[in-house]
């Protein structure tokens, strides 16, 4: 049995077949900051999940906020209190900041990274690609 088909037919059959991609699937999302403010106090409730999503300490996320803030803060229980009012719009454009400088590789853009501190430097290790970059140390 032979078919007579031409190139251009083919093709044409040969993209109907072809599944229609329905979404992009992104293996991590930066997770979104939980807070409020409570008179001149700004209370963020998820500072740990973050950490964790980050495999981060998070005494190293907090000490960057801090920074960042220029302010002081607190935990109490296991919510994070900074002193000031702060916007979540703000707070969640330091998240990004802190995923981009201390967590997505410099070099290829994936999460799977770890910090490695040694004597005077502290660096960003890749595990998906090897790099090491160097990151400046929260002391």
């Amino acid at each position: 049995m032979a078919f007579n088909y031409t190139y251009e037919q083919m093709l044409d059959r040969a993209y109907k077949q072809i599944p229609v991609a329905t979404k992009e699937e992104v293996r991590f999302e930066i997770p979104q900051i939980k807070a409020v403010q409570s008179g001149n106090k700004t209370v963020v409730a998820n500072l740990p999940q973050m950490a964790s999503a980050f495999r981060r300490l998070v005494e190293h996320l907090l000490k960057f906020m801090l920074r960042e803030l220029a302010t002081t803060g607190e935990q109490k229980g296991g919510e994070y209190v900074f002193v000031g009012k702060f916007r979540p719009e703000y707070l969640q454009d330091k998240i990004n900041k802190y995923a981009k400088e201390f967590v997505l590789c410099h070099q290829c853009g994936k999460p799977d990274t770890h910090l490695l501190k040694e004597t005077a430097a502290t660096f960003l290790i890749c595990e998906a690609c090897g790099a090491r970059d160097s990151v400046r140390t929260l002391k």
